[in-house]
């Protein structure tokens, strides 16, 4: 009668111990589904080069030219500087530091219409840009000696003339090559990220 009883307890008990160590039922993870039927690729769409005003080119050309004849004067100094013992404006002992400066400009100042113009995504040849302020310079002094020949109001005009020939030499040798390359290669394309319709990333090729 003890072993009944016994027995009776330790059911439930032996119940509960065999479900407390069930283990929970696996879930199966659904496998992606792969699609095996090969699918076409939208075609490559031509995007044009992103074309910025004329103003705002020569804003960025004009800034950037500064800056680098700026830099430019500078190197003319320092290279003086070395050259003559930290000796600037003494006259009848030389050159001047002017000269060098000038030059240093001169060199600097289409770098930097060259370089403001590559950033606003023109294509401008910079030896093109060295020539038109080459010829622009050339005019200047050009000018300059007819102004000293030339009587009052008409020394001031050519004086006032000669003094951007340089810098605009500068934008016109760049903007007009810019314009030539663009013609002769015609619409180009960019690569492109885009998403299809199951988030698949395409990358589209393009000849730049």
């Amino acid at each position: 009668m003890r072993w009944m009883l016994v027995l009776l307890f330790l059911l439930p008990s032996v119940a509960r111990a065999g479900r407390w160590e069930d283990s929970r039922p696996l879930r199966l993870v659904q496998a992606p589904v792969v699609e095996s039927t090969p699918r076409l690729l939208p075609d490559p769409v031509p995007v044009a080069p992103p074309v910025h005003p004329l103003w705002q080119r020569l804003l960025v050309e004009g800034g950037a030219g500064v800056g680098t004849g700026l830099a430019g004067a500078l190197v003319g100094l320092g290279t003086y500087m070395l050259g003559s013992g930290v000796r600037l404006l003494e006259p009848g002992e030389g050159p001047t530091v002017l000269p060098f400066m000038l030059v240093g400009a001169a060199i600097g100042f289409p770098l930097g219409v060259w370089w403001g113009g590559e950033l606003m995504a023109g294509d401008g040849s910079l030896l093109a840009t060295l020539g038109g302020a080459a010829v622009g310079g050339l005019g200047a002094v050009g000018l300059w000696a007819l102004s000293e020949r030339s009587r009052p109001p008409l020394s001031g005009v050519l004086t006032g003339v000669a003094i951007p020939l340089p810098v605009v030499g500068a934008f016109l040798g760049y903007e007009l090559s810019s314009g030539i390359r663009k013609r002769a290669k015609g619409l180009q394309l960019r690569p492109a990220l885009v998403l299809s319709s199951r988030h698949q990333a395409l990358v589209l090729a393009g000849c730049f």
